[in-house]
């Protein structure tokens, strides 16, 4: 009885592990990036995959620098629509009112661009 248990739970355990190789979260797939894309994905998830509100957008204030040097590192694709949204974001943090969430949705998208290289 332990014997088929202790199977079945390391079945589905591998399975489970299997399935989540490569997501950030359940239902978001990437596949593999080149490594300048992926440090600067490591940081943009963090931020992003966070819960939306002002704890986002503050840590996503204090982490634009970082982004920022890491998309100026992206040699494999053209990171220029990335810089600009994170030139923005950066104004944005520098503003009093800024809209953070709204910024660090359009780095969002100028980033799955880049991906999918469009």
């Amino acid at each position: 009885m332990v014997r088929q248990f202790l199977g079945i739970f390391f079945a589905v355990a591998t399975v489970l592990a299997m399935a989540g190789a490569g997501a950030d979260e359940v239902g978001h797939r990437h596949r593999r990036f080149a490594k300048d894309i992926d440090a600067f994905h490591a940081v943009l998830a963090s931020v992003w995959h966070a819960r939306p509100g002002a704890e986002r957008s503050r840590n996503a204030c204090a982490k634009a620098a970082e982004m920022a040097g890491l998309a100026r590192e992206i040699r494999s694709a053209d990171a220029g629509a990335l810089n600009s949204a994170l030139a923005a974001l950066q104004a944005g943090c520098a503003a009093p009112s800024s809209d953070i969430d709204g910024l660090l949705f359009d780095l969002h998208e100028a980033f799955h661009r880049l991906i999918e290289g469009r």
